[in-house]
């Protein structure tokens, strides 16, 4: 009975997202859209509608619906092969592969959990600190790795350990807070400093040489000094009020307690022993009162891997020295993980995620097949009457640029992608509306960042799928994805009067 209950829920809701594309291509027939796209656009739009559907309802793996849409925009829509899997061949699916590769090889090392051990012992053991340490820990490193995707994936695993080590079980409220705190902490110091993304420096590459001349790493960041401030304390109340326990709680049996305050022992059981030698240190050190208690030295294999890591990370904070790219340092990265022995190839290929992998190959795609159709172009071009009609009071004008960017964003699914044509149509328009260019820019930035469905953001992809999506529950993050760029926007509103002050508005 339950079986069949589950075939008719899968039959009714493949027919549902079949429904919802054939009603996007009836639309765009009704409303003329031909006059501007073509048949294949629009048939485009539709496929995209019905994998929505597919996605939110999980009526089939995330990776099989992906593939399911590729193969549809080759044969219903004529897009090029080379097009539609282009993404596999770009540097950022490369980085999240050497990414996933690397936060496996920590996992598999115990070099993981030996950091959040060493988290635990700097923060008080309470959900409050910890989600305050990984705030802080994604905001202090955000600006000397310019790879949102790498920070991620690195910072990821790392939150899903602390997690594990206060005993809040997987995907329930704890545990999406924290992995929203780590998140939420990398992502809002991109748009306070250049060099925490790749994004800001596209940005900067947008505006006018004169505008851009205006800005200066120092002069960027004081003028988002009111947004950075208000967004950071606002998610940090919002996370703790909604994700942290309702009540302090005892320590259990196993030692797991949300009071401020844990033992080097407690922390140390995060370690594991990697021989009877080290789990006899172990022991002794758990047992009896030393100058170091509960601290187990490292092994050979997690000397090497920390070793490993350190010299990605060096490399990927002066990339503006040496010029290799971050992709090309992790696939270094990883090499070195295989040829030191840290983990052997069998291991490595069963330890990743291959199917999360192959999906967010797909999803990245979507941009280069909506630029082969002309669709971004034309969603942008279509909103520009809009933003005239707003600009006669600054606090709408901005607002209404959150709210049509959030929007959007359900279809142009690359983020510098989407600034770049963003910015194409807005900078004449707001020079004209007498705004600085810079002003559109960090608006959008600020709030370009929606995570309601997951094929929307690859940063959110990268965490998401950096602890294989066993973490967080992807439906409660969404939710909160709502309150974030709510908070977001309003930490604009209350940049108006210092951009007012700076003559930019």
């Amino acid at each position: 009975m339950c079986s069949n209950v589950t075939v008719m829920r899968k039959v009714l809701t493949t027919g549902l997202g079949i429904a919802a594309g054939a009603l996007v291509v009836a639309c765009g027939y009704a409303l003329g859209w031909t006059a501007d796209l073509s048949l294949q656009a629009i048939g485009a739009l539709g496929i995209l509608a019905c994998c929505i559907v597919w996605w939110v309802a999980g009526i089939f793996p995330e990776f099989v619906t992906a593939l399911v849409m590729a193969a549809a925009f080759v044969v219903a829509c004529q897009v090029p092969t080379t097009t539609v899997f282009s993404a596999f061949a770009s540097s950022t699916w490369w980085l999240l592969v050497a990414a996933f590769a690397l936060g496996f090889g920590m996992q598999k090392s115990g070099l993981m959990a030996r950091m959040a051990a060493a988290v635990l012992r700097v923060f008080p053991r309470t959900f409050r600190m910890q989600a305050a340490g990984l705030i802080a820990t994604g905001t202090l490193v955000g600006p000397f790795i310019p790879s949102l995707s790498a920070k991620a994936t690195m910072l990821a695993p790392l939150a899903m350990g602390i997690s594990d080590s206060l005993g809040y079980e997987r995907k329930e409220r704890q545990a999406t807070g924290l992995f929203l705190a780590m998140f939420t902490g990398i992502r809002t110091v991109g748009p306070a400093v250049i060099s925490a993304s790749i994004i800001g420096y596209g940005l900067l590459a947008t505006l006018p040489a004169d505008v851009a001349a205006q800005f200066s790493m120092v002069n960027w960041f004081v003028a988002m000094l009111p947004w950075f401030v208000f967004v950071m304390a606002a998610n940090y109340v919002a996370i703790v009020a909604l994700y942290g326990p309702k009540r302090r709680k005892r320590a259990d049996a196993t030692g797991v307690s949300d009071a401020p305050g844990v033992s080097d022992a407690a922390a140390a059981r995060l370690v594991p022993s990697a021989s009877p030698k080290a789990a006899s240190t172990e022991h002794a050190a758990t047992s009896k009162p030393s100058g170091r208690p509960g601290r187990t030295p490292m092994t050979r294999v997690e000397r090497r891997m920390a070793a490993i890591m350190a010299a990605c990370v060096l490399l990927w904070v002066a990339e503006p020295l040496h010029a290799v790219p971050s992709h090309i340092v992790a696939i270094g990265a990883m090499v070195a993980m295989l040829a030191f022995g840290v983990v052997d190839a069998k291991q490595l290929r069963s330890g990743l995620a291959w199917d999360s992998l192959i999906f967010i190959g797909c999803v990245l795609g979507l941009a280069d097949v909506f630029a082969e159709l002309g669709i971004d172009g034309w969603i942008i071009g279509s909103c520009a009457p809009a933003f005239t009609a707003l600009a006669a009071n600054p606090y709408v004008f901005v607002a209404g640029l959150c709210l049509i960017t959030v929007m959007l964003r359900f279809v142009i699914v690359s983020e510098m992608a989407y600034i770049n044509i963003f910015m194409a149509f807005m900078v004449p328009l707001a020079l004209t509306l007498g705004i600085s260019p810079w002003v559109v820019g960090v608006c959008v930035y600020a709030v370009v960042n929606p995570w309601f469905v997951l094929y929307q953001n690859p940063i959110y992809l990268s965490a998401y799928y950096a602890t294989e999506g066993k973490m967080g529950n992807q439906a409660s993050s969404a939710a909160y994805c709502a309150l974030y760029l709510a908070i977001c926007t309003c930490g604009l509103l209350v940049s108006v009067p210092l951009w007012q002050a700076m003559g930019l508005m």
